[in-house]
């Protein structure tokens, strides 16, 4: 055990192969993860941007919230793959995260005075 513990590399490799599950071989760099955070970021926020750049007003409006509740949902069968738990309950899961995230930043948004 002493040996195991002689080096931090070696007992983060064991900590996390052992406690967590996890093959330090297969966790990726720092640029990997900025990386594929930014696509992530990317992806998700032109989703609801699109309607405002095809359409005006309120049908640009609807048109945002219809495919922002879409993308939630097929986001939350998408885990379910991952997660191997029914997909229509992630799928409605993720959708009733995402609309009361999105409802109360609209009711904010609305009581400090902004406009659509």
């Amino acid at each position: 055990m002493t040996t195991l513990f002689a080096t931090p590399d070696r007992a983060l490799e064991a900590m996390l192969r052992d406690e967590v599950g996890l093959d330090p071989r297969a966790i990726g760099g720092p640029w990997a993860a900025a990386l594929s955070s930014f696509v992530a970021f990317v992806s998700g926020a032109i989703i609801p941007l699109l309607p405002f750049l095809l359409l005006t007003g309120m049908l640009a409006f609807m048109g945002c919230v219809a495919l922002s509740l879409s993308a939630l949902f097929l986001l939350g069968l998408g885990v379910s793959f991952l997660t191997e738990r029914p997909p229509v309950r992630c799928g409605l899961r993720q959708l009733a995260l995402g609309g009361v995230a999105a409802l109360v930043t609209f009711i904010i948004g609305q009581a400090i005075g902004a406009a659509l």
